[in-house]
């Protein structure tokens, strides 16, 4: 993942390339990619760890072989990507980007990197971005930052606390709590098709508001309410649920911060991809933080020590979103009107 910036661009390029209509079901089919990634990891640690080696002092072991596999897969990456992949149009957010030589000639290629810094925004543009509240000041902006620190939070301590709960619980081996996660994955399939269908009918918002409710409910459900009676089906259920609703989250969620971030963080290096990556980085580190708290209490006493915390931070989060509802809404600009403009002339 590139210290998640790969991550990033990837959300980069949804926010510049597609209009306020299809962003969310673009983020809805960009958390599905990464799901399919998450369930092609574990399932192929699975199948890696029964083939037979050889004698041991060779290059192709079974600690080595995950490597081998992905240098493989980012070497077709790579070249799939030097002979196909085209640079947008981002004349919309950057404006004319053609350059024009001493000698007449224009030059049309785009160096967006250098002549943003140079590109001097017109005085109506001046005015407006000078008009913008701060960030910190910005309603949606901090609420979709927060939510995505949550539900990333919420997220990982389910998968980073699987394999450890399911062999304690359920003597599972790490090849069944592999398969287990990478069914996980897999239902991001039919989850994000619904997310992208109910899009086009419902605000983000709108979406945002009912996965928070599908978490909360299943954050009640897994905990472990009678020591010893703790079952494979209440577990599962409710770690699928979770799973599901964090993951449909994640797409009306992100497709709101970028719909409602200020158009000079747009073009500067604070942008939404860069601010949800480092919330989501963030999150995480946190979440392995509370699982070795969790766990030096006793792994008998994690699971519930886990999801608990969890729950009190989902429900504060519910309460937040509820209060600012109303301020959840989408910046109004022109972005739309020129990317129609831009797609109608090609």
């Amino acid at each position: 993942n590139g210290f998640g910036s790969a991550r990033s661009i990837n959300r980069r390029f949804i926010a510049d390339t597609f209009n306020k209509h299809d962003r969310t079901a673009a983020s809805a089919a960009f958390v599905t990619a990464a799901a399919l990634g998450m369930a092609a990891g574990p399932a192929l640690a699975a199948m890696l760890s029964h083939v037979d080696y050889g004698a041991e002092g060779t290059m192709l072991t079974l600690e080595t072989s995950p490597g081998w596999v992905m240098l493989l897969l980012w070497s077709c990456f790579l070249l799939f990507f030097v002979l196909f992949f085209e640079e947008p149009d981002r004349s919309h957010i950057f404006g004319n980007t053609r350059v024009v030589e001493p000698d007449g000639k224009v030059e049309g290629e785009s160096k967006y990197l250098l002549e943003s810094q140079d590109r001097q925004p017109t005085a109506e543009g001046a005015e407006s971005e000078e008009d913008e509240p701060p960030i910190y000041s910005n309603v949606p902006v901090m609420m979709t930052l927060w939510l995505y620190f949550m539900l990333k939070l919420v997220l990982e301590t389910l998968l980073s606390s699987a394999p450890m709960l399911t062999k304690f619980f359920f003597s599972w081996d790490s090849s069944y709590s592999g398969s287990f996660l990478a069914c996980l994955g897999l239902l991001m399939f039919p989850a994000n098709v619904c997310v992208a269908r109910l899009s086009h009918r419902y605000e983000d918002r709108e979406l945002i508001y009912h996965s928070m409710v599908l978490i909360m409910i299943s954050l009640i459900g897994i905990v472990s309410y009678f020591p010893g009676h703790y079952s494979q089906v209440q577990y599962c259920l409710f770690a699928i649920c979770i799973f599901i609703g964090t993951n449909a989250m994640e797409g009306p969620n992100m497709s709101l911060l970028s719909k409602s971030v200020p158009k000079r963080w747009a073009r500067g290096i604070l942008n939404s991809g860069f601010l949800a990556t480092e919330s989501g980085t963030l999150a995480r580190s946190v979440g392995d933080v509370l699982i070795s708290v969790a766990a030096s209490a006793g792994v008998a006493n994690m699971l519930s020590g886990l999801f608990l915390r969890m729950l009190a931070l989902v429900v504060a989060s519910f309460l937040l979103l509820a209060k600012y509802y109303d301020r959840m809404i989408e910046r109004e600009d022109e972005d739309d009107k020129s990317m129609g403009s831009l797609s109608n002339s090609k």
